[in-house]
């Protein structure tokens, strides 16, 4: 009877260590959720070493279009490829990135106006989407990539002024642009791994 006592007595804190990994293990996986405060030190990186040309609104605008470049076909291809909705949405998606780093006239108000029609999609459609999406790797990362540019918009919106982020007066256009590009290569890095997922998901027609 001792035995069996000692026996769950020892059981007990092993089980609550092996419970404590399991969600240390767990947390870990959102590691992409970094990427966006890794680019905001990189940029007080260069400041301390004098070198803001390379965190510049110039630099980081140059290659914008290229890195959307990539997520925008990569994305149709998809959608002509598996037939899904979740394909030709992010397409789309990818499309008002693009068009809005174009600059071309009405892009600055269009932006806003393909934002809202592409979430009255998302929410019609969100069963679908999440099933496609699963809860793996890929669905992390996704919500990584779209916290990264919400960062981005909060940064141009000056929201971390009101709370005295240091040298935010000097650095926050840097910011921006620094964690907007991040954001692009997160994307382009999920156009490419979301063709494994639809491999799982051969549907023979987009449904709309």
């Amino acid at each position: 009877m001792q035995t069996v006592e000692q026996d769950l007595k020892t059981s007990v804190p092993l089980t609550e260590s092996v419970s404590r990994k399991a969600r240390l293990l767990q947390f870990a996986k959102w590691w992409p959720m970094l990427l966006g405060p890794a680019a905001m030190l990189i940029v007080y990186i260069a400041n301390a070493d004098r070198q803001e040309q390379y965190v510049s609104k110039g630099p980081n605008e140059r290659i914008a279009l290229i890195l959307l470049a990539v997520p925008l076909i990569n994305f149709l291809l998809q959608s002509a490829v598996f037939k899904r909705g979740f394909c030709l949405f992010m397409a789309c998606l990818s499309a008002a990135f693009f068009c809005r780093e174009w600059h071309f006239p009405g892009t600055s108000v269009g932006i806003y106006i393909a934002l809202a029609m592409l979430a009255f999609w998302a929410i019609k459609r969100k069963d679908d989407f999440e099933q496609y999406i699963g809860r793996g790797s890929f669905r992390i990362w996704l919500i990584a990539t779209f916290a990264t540019y919400l960062l981005s918009q909060l940064i141009a919106r000056r929201v971390f002024h009101y709370v005295n982020l240091p040298l935010e007066e000097h650095l926050h256009i840097y910011f921006e642009e620094t964690v907007e590009t991040t954001a692009h290569l997160m994307l382009l890095a999920a156009s490419f791994a979301a063709w494994k997922l639809g491999l799982k998901h051969k549907s023979p027609r987009i449904r709309e």
